[in-house]
C-alpha cells in the first residue's frame, strides 16, 4: 500500500515536470537505460567544480540517494539505524516505470524525478503512519489508478508490438495498396463560374456562357492545342482579364482533388484531356503529363504508420467491444454525440534524440498461448 501511494503521489510530480516542459516526449524508450546521462559529459564545466565521474560508470549498486530519518518503525528507535539507501540500479527503475510513456529526460529533468522521488516519498511513509491509506476513498483512489496504469500499460505494451513491422510485411502491404501511391501531374486550365466584376450578380448568365466557353475550349484541347493559348481565349470571351500563367498541378495524389474529379483525372493517360469538369470556382479541364508512382523506399515510413494504427484500432477494438456496456438513462445524462473510441496510439517514430530510457522491465505481451497454458 506504501508503494502504491507513493507512486500515485509521484505521477503527480512527474505531471508538474511535464507542465515545465522538462519531459520532452520521445517514442521509443528501448535505448540502454543509462543513456540518459548521454550528453552529461558534454555539458560546459562550471567555473570551480571539481571534476568528477561520468553517471554511467557508477556501478548499478552504487548508493545516489541516502535518506537520513526515514526508516521503519523497529529502526526509528536507533537514529543512527534509521538511514535509507536508492541504489543507482534502483533509482533507474523507478525512472523506467514514470517514462513507459517514452519521455526523454535531461540530466535537470533526472534531477527533478529524484527531488520528486524523494519528498513523495517522505509523505507517502508520513501518509501510512497517519492512517490516510485506510481511508475508504484513497482505497478506492488507489484503485482507480490502478487499473488506469494498467490500462495505459497494455496500450503502450501494443504499441511496443506494432510499432516496427516487418520488411515483408511492409512490401505486401505497398503491394496491395499500390494505388494510393500513384502521382499525377498535369496542366489544368479553369473557366470561372462568376464575374469578378460583379461577384453578386444572381442571374446566372454569366456562368451559362461560362459552361458554353468551357466546352468550346475543351474541343480545341483535344484537339491538341496549347492550354495556356486557351485559357486565354477563354478569359477574353468572357470580357475578363486573362491569368498571367498557366498553372500545373505539380505532383498530386488521391484524396487531394475535388469530389467527383479524382477519378476522372486518374483515369486519363499521358497526353489525355479530361471533359469539363465543375470545381467551386469554376469549369475546369486537365490534360495529363504524366503518372509516376512512389517508390516503396520513398513511402515506407507512410506505410509503417498505417499497418501500426491499422493494428493498433483492430486490439484496441476488439478490447473494448468484448465488453458490452449499458448505462442506466435515470441515472446518467444521454451523450451529446457519439464519442469515438480511443484507439490511435502516438505513430512510431525513430530518430529523435540519444536522451531516452530502457525500462529494467519492458512490458510485452505475452506470447499467443500463453495466457491459456496459465489457466
Amino acid at each position: 500500500m506504501r508503494r502504491i501511494v507513493f507512486i500515485l503521489l509521484l505521477t503527480a510530480g512527474m505531471a508538474q515536470a511535464q507542465k515545465r516542459g522538462t519531459l520532452p516526449t520521445a517514442s521509443d524508450p528501448q535505448q540502454p537505460r543509462a543513456s540518459q546521462h548521454a550528453s552529461s559529459s558534454m555539458a560546459a564545466p562550471v567555473a570551480g567544480a571539481q571534476a568528477k565521474a561520468p553517471a554511467t560508470e557508477l556501478p548499478g549498486e552504487a548508493s545516489v540517494i541516502t535518506l537520513k530519518g526515514l526508516c521503519s518503525a523497529e529502526k526509528a528507535a536507533d537514529p543512527k539505524a534509521c538511514v535509507s539507501t536508492i541504489s543507482k540500479d534502483q533509482f533507474e527503475d523507478v525512472l523506467s516505470a514514470v517514462s513507459l510513456g517514452g519521455q526523454a529526460f535531461s540530466p535537470g529533468a533526472i534531477r527533478n524525478v529524484a527531488d520528486n522521488y524523494v519528498q513523495n516519498l517522505v509523505l507517502a511513509d508520513a501518509a501510512v503512519k497517519a492512517g490516510v491509506d485506510t481511508d475508504p476513498r484513497v482505497q478506492e483512489l488507489l484503485r482507480i489508478v490502478q487499473m488506469r496504469t494498467l490500462a495505459e500499460a497494455y496500450r503502450r505494451a501494443l504499441e511496443e508490438k506494432y510499432r516496427s513491422p516487418s520488411a515483408q510485411e511492409i512490401k505486401t502491404y505497398y503491394e496491395a495498396n499500390i494505388s494510393r501511391y500513384q502521382t499525377v501531374r498535369a496542366e489544368r486550365l479553369m473557366v470561372p463560374k462568376f464575374n469578378p466584376r460583379q461577384p453578386k450578380d444572381e442571374s446566372g448568365e454569366f456562368q451559362k456562357k461560362a459552361a458554353v466557353v468551357a466546352a468550346e475550349i475543351r474541343e480545341r484541347a483535344a484537339n491538341g492545342e496549347p492550354l495556356d493559348r486557351l485559357q486565354n481565349d477563354a478569359f477574353l470571351k468572357l470580357g475578363i482579364t486573362p491569368p498571367a500563367i498557366l498553372p500545373e498541378t505539380g505532383l498530386r495524389r488521391r484524396g487531394t482533388f475535388p469530389p467527383g474529379v479524382e477519378e476522372e483525372v486518374f483515369l486519363l493517360k499521358p497526353g489525355e484531356v479530361s471533359k469539363v469538369l465543375s470545381e467551386t470556382g469554376g469549369f475546369v479541364i486537365y490534360r495529363m503529363l504524366d503518372k509516376p508512382v512512389y517508390t516503396l523506399e520513398q513511402v515506407k515510413g507512410e506505410i509503417v504508420r498505417d499497418i501500426y494504427q491499422q493494428k493498433m484500432e483492430v486490439a484496441v477494438k476488439g478490447a473494448l467491444q468484448s465488453a458490452k456496456t449499458e448505462f442506466n438513462d435515470q441515472y446518467f445524462a444521454p451523450r451529446s454525440t457519439p464519442r469515438a473510441l480511443p484507439v490511435k496510439g502516438e505513430a512510431p517514430q525513430k530518430g529523435l534524440g540519444p536522451h531516452r530510457l530502457r525500462p529494467s522491465h519492458s512490458v510485452k505481451l505475452p506470447p499467443a498461448g500463453a495466457a491459456a497454458k496459465k489457466r
